[in-house]
């Protein structure tokens, strides 16, 4: 019985994880006000609330709090639930397959109460009217988001999200944690995960004062989720993870920097956890 409980409670949090995600797409892009929703009205209707659209305008210095409030939130329960020491207390409370699909759960809900209780700032910063330069901001916009799908499926998409966690305790077969591994773009970079949200979150034709402190927001949060996720895969990985480092770069791609293997790679694939 326990077994099926946990392999539901898997599925249902990736269940909740997928719409959250696709919303964020439409939060960040106001896609319920731009082109798209032309081709596609319903999004209106499906993207009441977008990062500077869709609900009455609140004084600045509230709307600030609450915004911040949300960022902070957002950054604790992701900084603190991706540790170590919370990951083993979690393994002790519940069952250990379990584990990362209350991250990925709790995760989901979080960012729906950001997206419900977000305030819009409306004030421009800038307003892209020029065809070609619109183009290539949603061109950026969309490898943004393109590059964090695509990069959880090149380390392993099931077991990021838990499902193969909470399906190999459902078979009783003993888990098999996934090995260092650089697939694709991850010879380039370290974290593209991270690097595809920071082109999304910055790639906009209409800049307000609202995007901004979420871009800024979470621009924070990377940077130091970035150095606290180093510092765990130092510790589990030793001198595989020391090598990579070396080699390749955290945020940003450079000319001849690429990772190359030396020896058996032992361990946790070097993708964003």
């Amino acid at each position: 019985m326990q077994r099926s409980i946990v392999l539901l409670f898997g599925l249902i949090a990736y269940v909740v994880f997928l719409p959250t995600f696709l919303y964020l797409i439409a939060f960040v892009g106001n896609l319920q006000v731009g082109a798209l929703a032309g081709m596609l009205p319903a999004l209106e209707q499906l993207v009441p609330y977008s990062i500077s659209f869709g609900r009455d305008a609140t004084p600045m210095v509230p709307a600030l709090m609450i915004n911040i409030a949300l960022i902070l939130l957002f950054g604790l329960q992701h900084s603190i639930m991706a540790r170590s020491g919370f990951k083993d207390w979690l393994k002790r409370t519940l069952p250990v397959a379990a584990e990362r699909s209350v991250y990925v759960l709790v995760s989901s809900l979080v960012l729906i109460l950001l997206f419900w209780q977000w305030r819009p700032i409306p004030t421009v910063i800038w307003s892209v009217e020029s065809q070609p330069l619109l183009g290539l901001l949603w061109t950026v916009f969309a490898a943004g988001f393109g590059m964090v799908f695509v990069a959880t499926w090149l380390i392993d998409h099931f077991e990021l999200f838990g499902l193969r966690q909470v399906w190999s305790r459902f078979r009783e077969r003993p888990f098999q944690p996934p090995r260092f591994v650089t697939p694709g773009i991850y010879r380039i970079v370290r974290h593209p995960l991270y690097l595809g949200f920071l082109l999304a979150f910055w790639a906009t034709p209409l800049m307000t004062v609202g995007h901004l402190v979420f871009a800024l927001g979470m621009t924070a949060y990377i940077l130091i989720g970035v150095k606290l996720e180093e510092r765990d895969l130092e510790r589990y990985l030793g001198a595989n993870y020391r090598r990579y480092q070396q080699q390749v770069p955290q945020l940003v791609p450079l000319p001849g920097k690429a990772y190359r293997e030396s020896g058996v790679s032992e361990g946790i694939s070097a993708g964003s956890h």
